[in-house]
């Protein structure tokens, strides 16, 4: 592997490190005994003694100095074990998992409808810039970036679960459940995709080798396929690694509305819940989950862009 990737990825190693720092301490900073929180939100509020919170402390390792419980915490994290839930004490990474693969579910069909969408409105409006495809696609666009996701999810299940009643506005377990969590996450990422992918597109319809292509008789659109968008795709791909990453940090929103049991509703349940392990973790996940896209997308662009395999 070459120095440039190897670099991406211990710069992506120390991030990871890191994070786990500040999730680590995110909830240890909060005030008061964080072992006295704890216990109070096992006893439903009720104010320990002083010999049980003792007992519970030396149970849990909370009477150690913090950068112990700090190295310990990140052994077992490294074992795949992230504590147990107060609310239901079962494994907080058996919730995770299980919940992710729905959060999963929700991110890859919201960017593929988002692709679906926008890369034949990005194709059209570069073959033919400033005519109707164009304006009325990027008008479109940018009132799709412009729309809040919570305002947007409520007008679709107010139109298609109240007024027409055509879809479940909440829930899981059939295909229809998917259909509008789906629609908020794709026509929101597809504006953004359009517009940039349009541009991207325009700069090498630009190019001197496009007006070579129109010289030797290419057509427009296979010019525009067969050239101009080998050259556009690391740009496009960044794109989309960006979109992935932000559908999946954002999807709390569109979890929590639409009643969709993946990870960013598991982390609003824990908040009011106060199940302080299952927080730290969905925390930890969400923050993993996003570099981990990065670095990823840092990856294939590198292999697949020849001006970065110059420097491999």
């Amino acid at each position: 592997m070459s120095k440039r990737l190897l670099s991406r990825a211990s710069y992506a190693g120390s991030l990871l490190l890191l994070l786990s720092l500040v999730s680590f301490c995110l909830l240890h900073l909060m005030p008061g005994n964080f072992a006295e929180v704890l216990l109070m939100a096992q006893m439903d509020g009720h104010i320990p003694s002083a010999e049980a919170l003792a007992l519970f402390s030396a149970q849990n390792g909370f009477d150690r100095p913090l950068p112990v419980q700090y190295l310990t915490w990140l052994g077992n994290l490294f074992q795949g074990d992230l504590g147990r839930s107060l609310v239901t004490g079962d494994p907080v990474a058996k919730e995770i998992l299980l919940r992710l693969e729905s959060s999963l579910q929700l991110a890859v069909l919201g960017i593929a409808l988002s692709l679906a969408i926008s890369l034949p409105l990005a194709f059209a409006a570069a073959r033919h810039p400033n005519g109707w495809i164009d304006r009325g696609g990027m008008t479109l666009a940018v009132i799709g970036m412009s729309i809040p996701n919570f305002w947007y999810a409520l007008l679709l299940a107010i139109l298609f679960s109240l007024i027409l009643g055509w879809l479940p506005s909440s829930g899981h377990g059939t295909p229809a459940h998917l259909v509008l969590p789906v629609l908020v996450i794709g026509t929101s990422a597809a504006g953004i995709t359009s517009r940039y992918t349009r541009s991207l597109l325009l700069d090498e319809k630009a190019r001197p080798y496009m007006r070579t292509a129109a010289a030797k008789g290419v057509a427009p659109l296979t010019a525009l396929l067969r050239h101009a968008w080998p050259n556009a795709f690391p740009g496009f791909l960044t794109l989309v690694g960006l979109q992935f990453a932000r559908i999946f940090d954002g999807i709390i929103v569109v979890e929590t509305l639409f009643a969709w049991p993946g990870i960013g509703r598991l982390l609003v349940e824990s908040l009011m819940a106060r199940d302080f392990p299952v927080i730290q973790a969905c925390f930890l996940v969400i923050g993993v989950a996003y570099v981990l896209i990065h670095l990823g997308v840092d990856i294939l662009i590198a292999l697949l862009d020849p001006r970065g395999k110059e420097a491999v």
